[in-house]
């Protein structure tokens, strides 16, 4: 082989590896860099750091007010009381909830026991809560009652779900996360926080409305009234002299 044709074979060679190292060979391009849920979720606030209890009722009445058959509203009213089931509790007096008289009155532990049934529905309470959790004290006994209405089904509604997952989006926007699996538990918090707001009286409702006006109406009449005495006592004395 003569020099000339060892080195056109040389050159070419050389040039084959050049074009194979530009072109980055047989190595596969690096991999796209994708955030994943968690790594989303992590640069956001948690739902139970960021928002207070005046959002989470709001949250709450929104969840509540559910359009549909079996939500919140439809079984125990607008308002909390006189809604389509005759045996659905009056949410605006704990005193006569089940759990209230089950429990003898222990707020910590009626307040677990209601988020429970609240997130999971009245099956799964009557199927699993007293028997899973015997210390804390459960009598059905004491409250007249066997179990829960299986038509008590909390946040698990589908058309409750809907709200509830709309309400993920709007704070997702603002940079709270609700996580998929903790929007059961955010649900059952915010529509509990609305119930209580309905019995202790943190939400005014057009009753509170209708008394203060009843009030006021009372006070006007009361000045008129003196106004009255007042002028006719003013003529009395004019008279007199």
């Amino acid at each position: 082989m003569s020099t000339r044709i060892q080195f056109l074979i040389g050159s070419m060679a050389t040039a084959a590896m050049c074009l194979t190292l530009a072109c980055g060979g047989d190595e596969a391009p690096p991999a796209p860099v994708v955030k994943t849920q968690k790594a989303e979720t992590a640069e956001m606030k948690p739902w139970q750091d960021a928002l207070g209890i005046k959002r989470m009722r709001k949250f709450g009445r929104q969840i509540f007010m559910s359009k549909g058959s079996n939500t919140c509203n439809d079984c125990h009213g607008k308002d909390g009381k006189k809604g389509r089931l005759d045996q659905a509790a009056d949410l605006t007096q704990p005193d006569t909830w089940r759990a209230t008289m089950a429990l003898g009155g222990d707020r910590a532990k009626i307040d677990k026991a209601l988020l429970f049934l609240i997130t999971n529905s009245g099956t799964k309470f009557n199927q699993s809560y007293v028997q899973d959790n015997p210390g804390e004290g459960w009598d059905w006994s004491k409250s007249g009652k066997t179990a829960y209405d299986i038509q008590m089904m909390g946040v698990t509604q589908p058309s409750t779900q809907t709200v509830i997952k709309t309400i993920k989006k709007e704070l997702k926007k603002e940079g709270i996360a609700v996580p998929k699996d903790e929007r059961a538990t955010f649900a059952a918090n915010a529509v509990y926080a609305y119930v209580r707001g309905l019995s202790e009286g943190s939400i005014a409702g057009k009753g509170g409305k209708a008394g203060k006006r009843a009030k006021g109406g009372k006070a006007k009449g009361a000045k008129a009234k003196a106004g009255k005495k007042g002028k006719k006592g003013k003529k009395g004395k004019k008279g007199g002299q």
